[in-house]
């Protein structure tokens, strides 16, 4: 083997071994970096599927909740007029009673911050788009469509204020939203009953 061929070689075996090492040096970086994150003083290590450090805003969040709680209340009343079983028309009525308590218990909890959140009148235009939906049916295709766009609806508040409970910027909408969590999950436990009927 000529001297230059053994240089070539020692060569390309000192830059295997460099690139063998690489993903090591890169996991030993990364380390100290999920170490920080779990320190007990970081505010984001509640929420797993918040980054260290986010934080929800109060108006956002407020302004998704109310319109949750606009769309139930508007669809229990809906389930009253239109449903052919007892048990949904009886779950429409708890909607509009449970809603427009949580509904009046945020305006509560949202009464002393400044600057002022404005809450919607009304539900985004993709829940809008589900009541009218709605409207256009009766008997069971009713009944079906109301407890499926209840189901989606309570598993997305459920997830908001899980979300908010973890990194939210307001303790007072925080507490709120511990309380609705309560309920939130007591209405999709009756909604799973319901569809398995």
């Amino acid at each position: 083997m000529t001297r230059f061929a053994v240089l070539a070689s020692v060569a390309v075996l000192s830059l295997a071994a460099a690139a063998c090492k690489e993903p090591d040096l890169t996991a030993s970086q990364n380390e100290p970096q999920a170490a920080e994150l779990n320190t007990p003083d970081d505010p984001g290590v509640a929420n797993m599927a918040a980054p260290a450090g986010a934080s929800v805003a109060a108006p956002q969040f407020a302004a998704q909740a109310a319109g949750s709680d606009l769309f139930e209340i508007a669809s229990g009343k809906l389930a009253q007029q239109k449903g052919e079983s007892a048990g949904v028309k009886r779950f429409g009525e708890q909607l509009v009673e449970e809603h427009t308590k949580s509904s009046n218990e945020m305006k509560a909890a949202l009464a002393g911050v400044q600057p002022a959140i404005a809450l919607p009148s009304a539900p985004p235009a993709e829940l809008q788009a589900r009541l009218q939906a709605l409207q256009g049916l009766s008997g069971k295709q009713f009944d079906q469509r109301f407890i499926a766009d209840q189901i989606a609806s309570h598993q997305q508040s459920l997830a908001a204020v899980n979300g908010y409970i973890a990194s939210g910027d307001n303790p007072a909408l925080r507490d709120w939203a511990r309380k609705a969590t309560g309920v939130i999950q007591k209405h999709l436990q009756q909604l799973n009953r319901m569809s398995q009927r």
